[in-house]
């Protein structure tokens, strides 16, 4: 059954903006209007102010499309018989201006985002750009197009139930890999292995988890003393072999029909010495704090506040160089709420963030443990598994 609590939402901050119809083609945007996860970024959403969102994708992605969601119509691509790309897309938004009786409306548009999610076919994302910018000012020559970036933000930083759900199926299909690196980790194996071991386990046991379909996974690997403390920033894995009693960190990102988990998980190869546990603790019961002030009326700053003084307090505080967190939801890393020192906004319920303090302390290695948390009215409310003291 269509969602309208988001499509509620989206069209209050439309009226708002005096915005008449949104033309979307941005994966994480026809999934938010249409619960549809393109494979191939060629698809695209019409939502007016009033009045049911209009899907148009491929053929061959028809058993995909949501009909509760969105009226949709099929076009022809990638074969001999389908002619051009760019003529159909001519003809389907001529159509629907003149249906909609958009010719002289305000046309809100994608026209600044600059950190976009993939499409399913992640190995060739396609950007909407100056061509598709220039067939949109050929069809609506009397309109006025404006950038709906930011309408499109706000819209998104707060998740329902039915979004919460999507997010819980997500991370749980995420720690299907986790737990595999976890229970499969030995001295030898390569960053490299670890990284397709946990990928494998996703990719082969998340489809068909809670009705799931469409599952991909991206682990990032960084072991031993040097490796794990370049967790600091997103890096690839490498050929490192692990050795007995390295710190291994996962970073770990997971796309299910368009909705992402981010996830960062630890272990030791071996038993963790008690070094190893004092840091890991200290790293966790920051966490912890820090998520516990995931709650309606908080600031933006203060799971940030919280976690990072546990770190003082504990004597880690100078290796925790990075934010404690971001928003997770129709992409990776999302820019509402971001959670660091003094950055203004109130958390509202329904907001949903990363929580990842961590360490990097050279000669030692690093740590970070990261969930994703949802803001309730009194308190977080987890998507993901919380870890337990080692």
């Amino acid at each position: 059954m269509v969602n309208t609590f988001r499509l509620d939402r989206l069209r209050a901050e439309m009226r708002g903006a005096g915005i008449d119809a949104l033309v979307c083609r941005l994966p994480e945007n026809v999934v938010y209007i249409t619960d549809y996860w393109a494979h191939h970024s060629f698809s695209f959403v019409v939502l007016p102010v009033d009045g049911k969102p209009l899907l148009f994708l491929p053929e061959i992605e028809e058993d995909y499309a949501k009909p509760d969601w969105a009226d949709y119509t099929l076009f022809g691509w990638g074969l001999l018989k389908d002619g051009d790309l760019y003529e159909n897309y001519k003809r389907l938004l001529t159509q629907t201006r003149d249906q909609l009786g958009l010719a002289n409306a305000t046309i809100g548009v994608e026209q600044t985002f600059e950190v976009v999610g993939p499409s399913y076919r992640s190995a060739e994302p396609v950007v909407p750009n100056a061509p598709w910018a220039g067939l949109l000012a050929s069809v609506f020559p009397d309109a006025k197009i404006v950038d709906a970036a930011g309408i499109l933000q706000t819209a998104r930083m707060i998740k329902g139930e039915y979004e919460l759900d999507k997010l819980r199926t997500a991370n749980e299909i995420a720690e299907l890999g986790m737990n595999a690196f976890v229970n499969q980790l030995q001295p030898g194996m390569t960053e490299v292995e670890v990284g397709a071991l946990i990928e494998s386990t996703i990719r082969g046991k998340g489809p068909g988890h809670k009705g799931a379909r469409l599952v991909r996974a991206f682990a990032e690997v960084g072991a031993g003393v040097v490796g794990s403390t370049k967790g600091t920033l997103l890096v690839p894995s490498t050929t490192y072999q692990i050795l007995e009693g390295d710190i291994v960190m996962v970073e770990l990102a997971t796309v299910v029909d368009g909705y992402w988990s981010d996830l960062t998980w630890v272990a030791v190869a071996g038993e963790p010495n008690a070094r190893q546990r004092e840091v890991y603790n200290a790293v966790l019961t920051a966490q912890q704090l820090g998520a516990a002030q995931m709650k309606n009326g908080a600031s933006f700053a203060d799971p940030d506040t919280a976690a990072r003084q546990s770190l003082i307090d504990a004597g880690l505080g100078e290796y925790f160089v990075h934010i404690t967190g971001h928003g997770v939801g129709w992409r990776y890393h999302e820019f509402i709420p971001f959670l660091l020192p003094g950055m203004p906004g109130t958390l509202q319920t329904g907001m949903v963030s990363s929580v990842e303090p961590g360490v990097y302390i050279p000669g030692f290695g690093g740590i970070r443990i990261e969930d994703n948390v949802a803001v309730g009215e009194t308190g977080p409310v987890f998507l993901s598994t919380p870890r337990t003291p080692w």
